[in-house]
């Protein structure tokens, strides 16, 4: 499918990730690799995106590859979901969410037509509202069926990337932007017995309590079947390194222009298998972590030398809050 720009419902969107990857072939054989799970499960008519109220709007696709089978799912919470934000002192802290769950499993249940329980499953919560200082938990306002998100994507046969951020809705506190990119590398460093499948997720803000942290950013990984950070829910304050994926700077900067030659450094992310640092796996291909003000900015496009791959830098804000994310992700394949 390639790369593609604009402002859609996130129910389009989810569509769009989808289908494009049901669209795609194998680089290697030029076999289709991904399939909607109305071939596996021809007897479910509850995985799509017609009806919007709710957690109704949803997509799964198999992707089958030889002997390696896996099962993604993406799903719309239109409903505002409590999640705990926070832990700190011997206080939980919550909020209130909607967004995009992400959900790998190594099976799909024909009866029950949905992914089985032993699974592995994060959330990209773009529009929350935070706890108050009078203790109250307000629920989500903004409807995901008519909210607009501005966003960039790519998707190719190896998975998708995509950054975005939602339109001003101002009775929501915490609108975020974010990136998600889920991969399929089988490029691994050893044999380890787990997929060559992983799942980043990242946000440019995420507050939790009272206390209003304001570094606090939401960030999971997901590397099946191996672990998934954080468990069971629980989304702390966690910094860039470490948690499963690490991006390693050069020194004090991530990807930036050198002022000497005008060329691009840059490091892709390292995934691991432990949801610390030191099992690496194999490196993303997808996107990478780029510095503003050092010679990129927003906008730019970052050419791979002796390949004809590009990337694009974005740099997010978001309606509530000015920190960014900062990504360059795929534009052109080579």
């Amino acid at each position: 499918m390639g790369y593609s720009t604009g402002a859609k419902f996130t129910a389009d969107i989810v569509d769009d990730i989808a289908n494009g990857l049901i669209a795609t072939t194998d680089p290697i054989d030029g076999l289709p690799k991904w399939s909607d799970i109305t071939v596996a499960d021809p007897g479910t008519t509850t995985w799509n995106t017609t009806v919007r109220v709710g957690n109704s709007a949803r997509r799964a696709l198999v992707y089958q590859n030889g002997t390696e089978t896996i099962y993604l799912s993406l799903e719309v919470l239109n409903t505002s979901t409590q999640v705990k934000a926070y832990y700190s002192g011997g206080y939980n802290y919550y909020t209130q969410s909607k967004g995009i769950r992400i959900t790998f499993s190594q099976s799909w249940d024909s009866i029950t037509h949905s992914y089985p329980i032993s699974n592995q499953q994060s959330f990209v919560q773009f529009e929350t509202n935070p706890y108050t200082e009078r203790n109250s938990n307000p629920p989500v306002y903004a409807d995901l069926a008519s909210l607009y998100v501005y966003y960039y994507l790519w998707v190719e046969s190896n998975g998708f990337v995509i950054m975005g951020k939602p339109e001003v809705y101002s009775s929501d506190a915490n609108q975020q932007s974010f990136i998600l990119a889920v991969e399929r590398n089988p490029n691994k460093e050893y044999v380890d017995g787990y997929t060559n499948f992983y799942a980043f997720m990242w946000q440019n803000i995420f507050r939790g309590g009272w206390d209003a942290y304001p570094t606090a950013r939401f960030r999971s990984v997901l590397r099946p079947f191996a672990y998934q950070y954080p468990e069971s829910g629980n989304y702390d304050d966690v910094a860039l390194s470490g948690a499963g994926i690490s991006f390693v700077a050069m020194p004090s900067y991530y990807a930036y222009k050198s002022v000497g030659d005008n060329k691009v450094y840059y490091i892709k992310p390292l995934i691991h298998n432990v949801a610390g640092q030191n099992a690496p796996i194999f490196q993303g291909d997808l996107f990478f972590l780029w510095t503003e003000m050092v010679g990129l900015i927003s906008g730019d496009v970052v050419a791979i030398e002796g390949t004809s791959k590009k990337y694009v830098c974005w740099g997010l804000d978001s309606p509530n809050h000015t920190q960014r994310i900062t990504f360059a992700m795929k534009y052109a394949s080579g």
